[in-house]
């Protein structure tokens, strides 16, 4: 089947892998950072952790204090990086990265031609804040995303900062990301950025400080949560023994922040991804079934009487909130960019209205803006009436003749970035650019001023990172996640992820630029001196137990308002079962093409029969050679054409139903795509049987749609090659018969059983031509 291509799904979520952390503090002098010492220019790298290098002492150091001494709450830490090998770490790291691969945990790097899908990088060793520093990091980001919130509320409604002469009235319609659509929108909860995300970098005096914030689709939680699951996983001794806070708990607090953004009891959510080209997908993904909620794309949604609702295989559910992760710009073509195909269309009239809810709000990026940042502490007094609790760094305005001079004088000094920019692109980091790459830069700054603002470069704090040939320091930054819900509470996972600049001496820590993260470990430092293991052991399950904690649980989108939730239906898309019956038939073709090559191989076909193939199968072979030719050429297409394109075909239908299939499930299909990768096609076929028996384990409407799929294919190939097709028919009709009531597919039965009575293939002709047209309605 073609599978639909998402228009502009290279538009990442709009701050994912969000800018370059080399940025400093107010009252930071203007440096050049320093390289990092590595085993090519230190000597205190050896070959075990417990001679750690001496890290540039004019970066903060997360792991030690200014005397070389463990800090208390990462003393567990340094004294495991003491005793294990470095040997050893890029072990656990390796482990790490087989995980992660399995899993599917990549991203997108759209700067590449071929927008190549690459896996993140990741260290084991984790970064180490002291509880009592983060009470101070998240009563900031409480402080700071509630004066956000009601900044967005003001620029929509009374303007009062802007009248007052706070910021000015310029700078919020100049924003890219100014919405006039949302003028006089009262919306049920006044709460318009609901997940937020300020990425923190910690100075050289250790202060924390805010680089900015990301209040439009901000990415990146689902790395945070797999990296906790590497910790629990590989590192499960020290972990056990360790008070490090929970962060498991995210997604049901953010269904709850979800729930909370409207006044109706159980509300039906969705989340709406421009699919599966977005970076962000498997996060998208992954969100969907921790939550147990509908992964949906546009063509899933449709607008009637300004109400929103979701084409499921029982008909339309309405929808009440929408989690977007697809900028604003293509949200709806009749309110927006009209070519976008990734919204839907008359979603504005039905949120104006009030009937749905959009989180976060379309306009939220206005707050974001790299030019209103340097605003955001006199927003805080303006609203709280309160200084800020994390300051700022010290920005450059180049849209003021002043600032713009000072940039200009100062370019191999300065970090200089674009108000829209993100992901790390269209950056120049001054200290480590070319005088051409400077040259260059400073055209653009004189064509577009009102475009950029710039910084003093800062060498943000260090973290020990476990490198090819030792133990190296990497420079790091931090995001907290943030979920300000209805009632004006905000929630903060005691947590974040951590980005890391992989690259020695490099202070760009997005994935996008070669960037990596690591778990961030929040420790409980109240009571350090007590022997905690009992404690822990009371407290905590067994790794052996927590591993095993939704061992055959199923995920699957559940329609809301049911008090029992066992007896409320699973809402499955009708684009989600059009993909599920491809993914049957496709492994059903790989089976068979595998039997062919096994025949072959083993020299039991002969002329007459590879010929049947060749004529009622379409396979590209000369039928005038002999039989040696023949066969080598149909195993030629078969290995080189077909079963390649069969295999990419299974990956795509895997990540389209990737919302209604378990993780357990899309895992054993990401080694189908590693070993075709790796050219083993027998064993990715092989693989495939276990992939078949974790299918028939998952909810029935998910295995029922397969398993059609796959007896449609057995039933296509029986009438193509002439064989009797009474028994396959009746397999193909059980199938139909357990399809839900009350759907279009039991059309088909009406069908089937012509065909059974006459055995005429105009009868098949006409099941395939109203499965084909069912199918299409899907997608």
């Amino acid at each position: 089947m073609k599978q639909k291509s998402d228009q502009s799904q290279t538009q990442g979520d709009n701050n994912s892998q969000q800018q370059t952390q080399t940025k400093s503090a107010p009252t930071s002098p203007v440096k050049s950072p320093t390289k990092a010492p590595t085993a090519e220019n230190k000597d205190t790298v050896q070959n075990t952790a417990n001679q750690l290098p001496d890290f540039d002492k004019k970066c903060f150091d997360e792991l030690k204090d200014a005397d070389g001494n463990y800090r208390p709450a990462a003393k567990a830490v340094g004294d495991w990086l003491d005793d294990i090998s470095i040997d050893g770490l890029n072990h656990l790291n390796e482990q790490a990265e087989n995980i992660f691969y399995r899993k599917g945990v990549t991203f997108t790097v759209y700067s590449d031609a071929k927008n190549i899908e690459r896996m993140i990088p990741f260290d084991i060793i984790p970064r180490i804040i002291a509880a009592s520093e983060w009470q101070q990091i998240e009563a900031g980001c409480q402080q700071r995303i509630t004066a956000l919130n009601a900044f967005l509320h003001d620029i929509y409604h009374d303007q009062a900062i802007m009248k007052a002469g706070v910021v000015p009235a310029s700078y919020v319609y100049a924003s890219g990301c100014y919405e006039p659509w949302m003028m006089g929108i009262e919306l049920d909860k006044p709460i318009y950025s609901h997940i937020s995300g300020i990425d923190l970098i910690r100075d050289e005096s250790g202060q924390f400080c805010v680089l900015e914030d990301n209040l439009r689709t901000p990415s990146g939680v689902s790395y945070m949560l797999e990296s906790r699951t590497i910790s629990e996983t590989l590192l499960s001794d020290i972990f056990t023994h360790t008070p490090v806070l929970d962060i498991g708990d995210y997604p049901q607090r953010l269904k709850a922040c979800l729930a909370s953004s409207t006044s109706k009891y159980d509300p039906q959510i969705v989340i709406l991804t421009p699919g599966r080209f977005n970076s962000a997908y498997y996060e998208h993904a992954f969100l969907a079934n921790e939550m147990n909620v509908p992964l949906v794309h546009g063509y899933d949604l449709v607008v009637e009487d300004s109400k929103v609702y979701m084409q499921g295989i029982r008909g339309k559910v309405l929808v009440d909130v929408i989690y977007r992760r697809i900028d604003d710009p293509y949200l709806d073509p009749l309110a927006f960019q009209s070519s976008s195909i990734l919204g839907v269309s008359g979603l504005m009239s039905a949120y104006r209205a009030g009937n749905v809810v959009i989180v976060n709000a379309p306009g939220t990026g206005v707050a974001d803006d790299k030019c209103l940042y340097a605003f955001v502490p006199d927003m805080i007094e303006f609203y709280l009436g309160e200084k800020p609790k994390l300051p700022n760094i010290e920005t450059y305005q180049c849209r003021k003749p002043d600032e713009l001079s000072y940039v200009l004088d100062n370019l191999d000094k300065l970090v200089v970035k674009e108000t829209q920019g993100s992901g790390g692109y269209g950056m120049l980091i001054g200290p480590t650019s070319t005088k051409q790459e400077i040259s260059d830069y400073r055209k653009r700054l004189l064509e577009n001023p009102a475009g950029f603002i710039a910084q003093p470069t800062i060498s943000l704090s260090t973290n020990p990172t476990a490198v090819s040939d030792g133990i190296a320091p990497r420079h790091i930054d931090l995001r907290p996640f943030i979920l300000s819900h209805g009632d004006g509470s905000v929630d903060i996972v005691p947590g974040g992820l951590t980005r890391v600049a992989m690259v020695e001496g490099s202070l760009v820590v997005n994935s996008s630029q070669g960037g990596g993260i690591k778990d961030t470990w929040v420790i409980d430092d109240s009571d350090l001196g007590k022997d905690r293991s009992a404690i822990q052991q009371q407290s905590s399950p067994s790794p052996v137990a927590a591993g095993y904690a939704n061992y055959q649980s199923r995920t699957q989108p559940i329609e809301a308002g049911f008090e029992d939730l066992d007896d409320a239906p699973m809402i499955l898309l009708l684009s989600t079962a059009s993909h599920l019956i491809w993914l049957g038939r496709y492994s059903e073709r790989l089976y068979y093409y595998d039997n062919i090559i096994k025949q072959l191989i083993k020299g039991k076909l002969r002329r007459s029969q590879v010929q049947h193939l060749i004529d009622h199968l379409g396979f590209d072979v000369d039928s005038s050679e002999s039989l040696k030719v023949m066969k080598a050429q149909l195993l030629y297409e078969l290995e080189q054409k077909r079963i390649p394109n069969v295999v990419q075909s299974i990956e795509t239908n895997v990540q389209e139903t990737k919302g209604v299939i378990g993780k357990d499930t899309a895992e054993l299909y990401n080694l189908i795509k590693r070993l075709s990768s790796a050219g083993t096609y027998r064993a990715a076929t092989l693989q495939l049987y276990a992939c078949n028996a974790a299918m028939e384990q998952e909810h029935p409407t998910v295995t029922c749609f397969w398993q059609l799929g796959r007896h449609f294919e057995r039933l296509e190939r029986t009438v193509l090659l002439n064989e009797d097709p009474i028994a396959v028919s009746l397999a193909f009709k059980h199938w139909i018969n357990e399809l839900p009531e009350n759907t279009r597919w039991r059309e088909l039965l009406r069908l089937t059983n012509q065909m059974i009575r006459s055995k005429q293939f105009s009868d098949f002709k006409l099941i395939s031509r109203e499965f084909n047209i069912i199918l299409q309605q899907g997608v």
